[in-house]
């Protein structure tokens, strides 16, 4: 594999010297010799560099799927994400550069101006002398007994945690759209109830002033209408203040600024939601599968431990092979042609106890991230767990609010009737109105709840990575 590696790099030396010298503007160092990009990419199916695609806001309203695709795109903490994966990919192809050999070439010119220096006989000459030298050295490390293996080791880790790290906080970005996506849906289902509730208000705030030109209502039951009617309009200015914050938010975690316009088409909730029927110990498993943060966490541990094989290295010889050839020419004196080849063998005696204390300090590092490892896997299961039960409360709080507001409408207008009809009170119709009004509100809510509990549980379980994060965001029976 490193003959191959170092053909491969050889050839692309070539090729890009020659590119260089064609155009001064082309980059030396670019070549992905050892395909860390691909190796990158390898790791993260389904997700695509933003740096790679072009996200425009479409012209039609947004459907859900589209806000999380432009916020994969546009978000800042994704797009941050994927540098950090990406310098640790070029680190791990720094590592693994450490199996080539290093070519220098040394050149130069001089000329002294009335210089003394000695003949071929050794008489002082006192005259101008030209010189002129060039070296080519070779130099390639053979075996140094573990460390370029646990470096390369380590920087895979890191890759992989890395790599695992940008698919956790793709998810979270996921999951911040969800909540802010339906934050609008809920806020502009909250100021279109406002409104209801307003509109009732002022006719039943007309019914009560033509009861008292009737002789049939009081003078109090027009005040508290009006009353009513006023904290209406004051319900409904806070909704719309709320809508347009909500906006506002679900903006920016797209990528675009809080002023940018939205025009949202949620899907409909479905009249049926089937009850949850899954064994919490297969969701544990699941969630241990493919959490990204656990493999993030688990990948650091990894990286720790060839930490330690490579400050143990430290301490180790290194045998390394070197061949140079070297042309000297100086003015007087005989020129110089000749060639060098050798074996090195290094070996460090001592180092004021530093690879000591280094060893300790990579055991230390690796038993505090078995920990962190530990941690997370806690607060994984507690994710799982709680996620759980909070789509399970939704869903049941789903079907009671369906319930509950259609009651609560129907005694509105039967109190109203009433009222109407000279039987009921006023205080009837006003507690019918603000009873319709909270249950309008609460059914606003659990919808809320739901569609964000889903994405919850689908987070919990490491669910929403890949090309169609939002397909799995219901635990099937």
């Amino acid at each position: 594999m490193h003959a191959a590696h170092f053909l491969a790099a050889v050839l692309i030396s070539v090729g890009c010297a020659a590119a260089v010298i064609a155009d001064p503007k082309s980059d030396l160092f670019d070549p992905d010799v050892f395909a860390t990009r691909a190796s990158l990419q390898h790791r993260l199916p389904g997700l695509i560099d933003p740096a790679t695609r072009h996200c425009e806001l479409a012209s039609r309203a947004l459907l859900l799927r589209d806000a999380v695709d432009l916020a994969l795109c546009r978000n800042p903490s994704t797009r941050s994400a994927w540098a950090a994966a990406q310098l640790q990919a070029a680190v791990l192809g720094s590592a693994d550069s450490a199996y080539l050999p290093i070519v220098t070439a040394t050149g130069s010119r001089t000329r002294d101006y009335g210089g003394t220096h000695a003949d071929v006989t050794g008489a002082l000459l006192s005259e101008s002398q030209n010189s002129s030298d060039a070296a080519l050295l070779l130099s390639w490390t053979l075996y140094d007994f573990g460390g370029r293996e646990a470096r390369v080791s380590s920087a895979r880790h890191a890759l992989d945690a890395s790599a695992a790290t940008l698919n956790s906080v793709c998810q979270q970005v996921v999951v911040a759209v969800v909540q802010a996506y339906f934050n609008v849906v809920a806020a502009d289902a909250s100021l279109v109830s406002a409104m209801t509730t307003e509109s009732t208000a002022a006719h039943s705030l007309e019914v009560a002033r033509a009861l008292r030109g009737g002789g049939v209502a009081t003078l109090a039951d027009v005040l508290q209408a009006e009353t009513a009617y006023h904290q209406a309009v004051l319900v409904r200015v806070q909704a719309a203040a709320a809508a347009m914050t909500a906006r506002g938010s679900l903006a920016v975690v797209i990528g675009w600024p809080a002023d940018q316009e939205l025009k949202l088409q949620p899907a409909a909730i479905p009249a049926e939601i089937p009850a949850l029927n899954v064994r919490m110990a297969d969701l544990m498993a699941e969630a241990a599968r493919q959490r990204p943060d656990l493999a993030a966490a688990r990948a650091q541990r990894d990286e720790a431990a060839s930490d330690v094989t490579v400050a143990r290295a430290v301490g180790r010889p290194v045998i390394s092979f070197q061949a140079g050839r070297t042309v000297a020419d100086t003015s007087g004196i005989p020129s110089q042609n000749f060639n060098q080849v050798g074996v090195y063998v290094t070996v460090p005696l001592f180092a004021g106890f530093n690879v000591g204390y280094g060893v300790r300090q990579a055991q230390a590092t690796l038993a505090a991230r078995e920990a962190t490892a530990e941690q997370v896997r806690l607060s994984v299961s507690l994710d799982v767990w709680s996620s759980y039960y909070a789509l399970d409360s939704a869903n049941q709080q789903l079907a009671a609010t369906a319930e509950l507001a259609r009651a609560a409408e129907d005694n509105q207008q039967v109190a109203l009737g009433r009222y109407q009809s000279g039987v009921g009170t006023i205080l009837d119709v006003l507690t019918a109105q603000t009873g319709a009004a909270n249950a309008r509100q609460l059914r606003i809510n659990a919808e809320l709840a739901w569609q964000v509990s889903r994405a919850q549980l689908a987070l919990a379980l490491g669910r929403l990575s890949g090309a169609e994060p939002l397909d799995n965001m219901q635990v099937v029976p």
